[in-house]
């Protein structure tokens, strides 16, 4: 029996949200199949559910298919096990169902979660951190350069909520932020600026954001994708650990020529 942690536990609560289905369908050996829908506590990436999109944390996935595509996504969940549907091979076969929807595959992102209970040490010699708060974030939004760190707003359903700042005497050398992704769980993001990073900057931002997360309730987690090595390096160095894939579409542009 596979014993879940309580944040594996919160996650799968949240992706149920998200996929429409119980938290207990990605403990399942099975996929599961559902319609997309806009439940209350969903993370508010778009307006609108994707039309198609698929999640694992490790055994059966659930994929979440508008009724149009619903007969492939049956298909695509009896032919394949959960996470043979995030190969190469499965999403070009996805890509072409998905075209004449005018959508496309938008993204698929690793996820990663803090190990509990978390005790992580930052050393910080050399620099210090400084830890930024609801309306206290503004005060970083004149650098220009932190997009992954920040979404420059601390406002609306979805925004940063907590920042933290690491400078070299009165020069900012990166910054780990957070957004309210839903009401429990919060991403985090980092920027290192080129010239300071390889000095673990990046890990003690990360590791201290983590920390003021978790004490202020929210679940922490961090996303990347399956070539950004050094990013996934980092979230081990911190310790994040993998907790889901996901795969989601996206409306193909308008062509405004035609």
């Amino acid at each position: 029996m596979i014993i879940r942690s309580d944040l594996e536990l919160a996650a799968a609560k949240q992706l149920s949200l998200d996929l429409n289905c119980s938290p207990d369908d990605f403990f399942k050996d099975e996929n599961t199949v559902t319609v997309p829908k806009k439940l209350e506590g969903r993370r508010l990436f778009t307006d609108e559910p994707p039309f198609f999109r698929a999640a694992v944390m490790g055994m059966g996935a659930v994929i979440s298919a508008d009724k149009a595509i619903a007969p492939y996504a049956k298909l695509l969940s009896e032919q394949r096990i959960g996470t043979e549907i995030f190969e190469i091979a499965a999403l070009s076969a996805l890509n072409r169902e998905l075209f004449p929807h005018g959508c496309q595959i938008g993204f698929m992102n690793q996820y990663y979660l803090p190990k509990t209970p978390y005790r992580f040490g930052v050393r910080t010699e050399g620099y210090s951190l400084r830890v930024f708060e609801g309306e206290e974030i503004r005060e970083l939004y004149s650098f220009e350069g932190f997009s992954n760190a920040l979404l420059y707003r601390c406002d609306g359903a979805r925004r940063d909520v907590l920042a933290v700042c690491a400078y070299n005497g009165r020069s900012v050398m990166g910054i780990a932020g957070a957004s309210n992704d839903s009401p429990t769980m919060a991403q985090i993001g980092i920027d290192v600026l080129p010239q300071f990073r390889g000095m673990g900057v990046g890990a003690a931002l990360v590791s201290a954001c983590a920390c003021e997360l978790l004490s202020a309730g929210y679940v922490p987690y961090y996303g990347t994708w399956s070539g950004n090595i050094i990013s996934q390096r980092l979230a081990a160095k911190c310790g994040f650990t993998p907790a889901w894939c996901e795969v989601s579409s996206v409306r193909l542009p308008v062509n405004n020529n035609e």
